[in-house]
């Protein structure tokens, strides 16, 4: 029994029957995307959905994923310094430059052992640290010298306006080096103010700890939480039932239909004030309906959302992407310094190639995946699943980790985990990258679907490759491209001498 063969073997008993094709326009595309001919001649009209083959899908989304060599503007001295090695790019490259202060440097010295981003992150509070005391003694960061880090006056400053929940150990670091230096007293009366931290709502608790697990990005659940403890404070100001209570002791069970509307027609009334903005309504409604969803599936309460609806706002907005020699870059990168180079390569090529969301590559598993027929079967929203193929780099990666352990997930062991981790350490590779693209990972599904519409890709086609739900999510990818092919038409008419 040959390699792939055995591969067909090994993941035939995995196959789920429910698995959507990735064009449910087309009769048994499944069955047609194993056939490299397709059951039409290669030679059909391009843009006729019903004649779609395997061979016109690869070219749609793996046509341009190889670059030569001498268009690769490779790091100098290349050598594989595995995750270590990110933590001594911070210090060289961030560090040395932005942090003078003996003090801070010994301080961070110390956390060179960290993970790479909790390291990352003591470096960037530790920065903000300075940005306060600067500003608190009208100077300039670098001119701040350890005596003002020392000075009691500077530590209230810095408690009063820092997160002191985020990394303790630069507190603890500061008072034990002030206590030992004279300048502060263990009974100075902000030590004690400074415990004292504003109490969240248990339930709002649970619900932050329940977007943790399924490794959510930091930011997401701070303003999500945010945006429900906003109608908290609202309820108990402005409604006579909850006027007795605070917004960490309100009875969420006491929360009815009509305040909830009563609260959705205050912030559209700061929208049309011009106060917020409708994609700052529509983050509240969805943060307090995912909340209610949340006690629905922990504690069986049925949610209160009847008309509590959000209104159509525009996500969409162009942004400068990444050309394909900084793409290339950012791999390259990733090979230099990653734990797992196969491994966290696939996670980010699996977003790049196929436009996978951070989610459902944490949760492939190999039993997803067929080697022998090169496709992958993609879960995603609304339980609903595609499948699509495989080929080139992305296919030979996935050949070479099938020679490793295996996991319980193809990217690990844990999704939350597997989420977390490949969004921290992708924002250190970019960062040695030189990437300066907003967006986060998201970034490489937003290249997919734009490269797809500037191809010329019929809407219908994109849509089953992109798993979006509506048609009018990618007319605006194709409206971008379509005008800056005009554009580009308009200005080749030009002539020079």
């Amino acid at each position: 029994m040959d390699y792939d063969s055995h591969l067909i073997t090994k993941n035939e008993h995995s196959k789920n029957d429910e698995t959507q094709e990735s064009f449910r326009q087309n009769f048994s595309f499944a069955e047609k995307i194993l056939d490299v001919q397709g059951m039409f001649p290669t030679l059909s009209d391009d843009h006729d959905i019903r004649k779609i083959t395997r061979e016109k899908v690869e070219n749609m989304l793996y046509a341009q994923q190889l670059i030569p060599e001498t268009e690769i503007q490779h790091i100098e001295g290349y050598a594989y310094l595995g995750a270590k090695g990110i933590n001594q790019w911070i210090w060289d490259n961030r560090v040395q430059p932005e942090i003078s202060q003996s003090l801070l440097r010994e301080y961070l010295s110390r956390g060179m052992h960290n993970t790479p981003y909790i390291f990352f992150k003591k470096f960037q509070l530790t920065r903000n640290l300075l940005l306060h005391i600067a500003k608190l003694y009208g100077i300039e960061p670098s001119q701040i010298q350890d005596r003002h880090l020392l000075d009691p006056k500077s530590l209230h400053q810095v408690f009063e306006n820092l997160p002191k929940d985020k990394t303790p150990s630069l507190f603890h670091f500061l008072m034990r080096k002030s206590n030992q230096n004279g300048t502060l007293d263990k009974d100075f009366p902000f030590f004690k103010a400074s415990n004292k931290q504003q109490n969240m709502h248990p339930r709002i608790l649970s619900f932050q700890m329940d977007m943790e697990e399924k490794g959510l990005s930091h930011k997401h659940i701070r303003n999500t939480a945010t945006h429900v403890k906003q109608l908290f404070v609202w309820l108990c100001a402005n409604v006579e039932m909850f006027k007795r209570t605070t917004p960490d002791t309100i009875s969420v069970f006491q929360i009815q239909n009509e305040h909830l509307l009563m609260y959705r027609t205050y912030k559209l009334r700061l929208v049309s004030d011009g106060v917020n903005t409708q994609i700052s309504f529509a983050h509240s409604i969805y943060s307090i309906r995912s909340f209610y969803h949340f006690l629905h599936r922990r504690f069986g309460y049925q949610p209160p959302l009847q008309r509590f609806r959000s209104v159509k706002a525009p996500r969409y907005s162009p942004r400068e992407l990444p050309t394909d020699q900084q793409i290339e870059a950012f791999f390259y990168v990733v090979a230099q310094y990653a734990r797992n180079p196969v491994r966290e390569e696939i996670g980010y090529r699996l977003m790049f190639h196929l436009g996978l969301r951070l989610s459902e590559v944490a949760q492939i598993k190999w039993s997803d995946v067929n080697l022998g027929t090169r496709t992958i079967v993609i879960h995603s929203k609304g339980k609903k699943s595609h499948i699509l193929p495989l080929v080139g780099k992305l296919y030979s990666l996935l050949r070479e980790l099938h020679t490793q352990p295996s996991t319980t997930y193809l990217m690990g062991q844990k999704i939350s985990t597997i989420k977390h981790e490949l969004y921290e350490y992708f924002n250190l590779y970019t960062m040695i990258t030189g990437w300066l693209f907003p967006g986060g990972v998201h970034i490489f599904r937003h290249i997919f679907i734009t490269r797809l519409a500037f191809k010329g890709v019929l809407p219908q086609a994109i849509k089953e490759l992109a798993r979006v739900r509506l048609l009018d999510t990618v007319g605006l990818y194709m409206h971008m491209a379509h005008r800056d092919q005009h554009m580009i038409s308009q200005i080749d008419l030009l002539k020079y001498e």
